[in-house]
């Protein structure tokens, strides 16, 4: 009976990353990987600095130092999140059409948020 050979060598220790991972992909992909990491770090830090003054704030307010109207604050916030969505979508715009590849950037900037 004819047999298939089958590759049974063991596979490489570093996984997908190894040695020559980053060499092999490009510079679009780096830039999206170290942008989309830099995102997720500071995204952390804003997120933790921003939950500990609300905890102030909310403190303050429960102990009657501090009114704060709520939804005054609210129309606030959604005009900053409507700038930065535009301010971000055009940013990306501009650095995706300065690289040579933008699919080698998103590809590379989704696996940034993702480690």
């Amino acid at each position: 009976m004819d047999h298939l050979a089958v590759d049974t060598a063991p596979a490489d220790s570093a996984g997908l990353f190894n040695e020559t991972f980053f060499l092999k992909l490009g510079f679009s992909f780096m830039v999206g990987l170290a942008l989309g990491f830099a995102l997720k770090m500071a995204f952390k830090l804003v997120l933790f600095v921003v939950g500990l003054l609300l905890l102030g704030v909310f403190a303050l307010q429960y102990v009657g130092i501090l009114d704060v109207n709520w939804s005054g604050l609210e129309v606030h916030y959604d005009g900053w999140v409507d700038w930065l969505g535009v301010n971000a979508g055009a940013f990306f715009d501009f650095i995706g059409g300065n690289l040579t590849s933008a699919a080698s950037f998103t590809a590379g900037l989704v696996m940034g948020l993702k480690l």
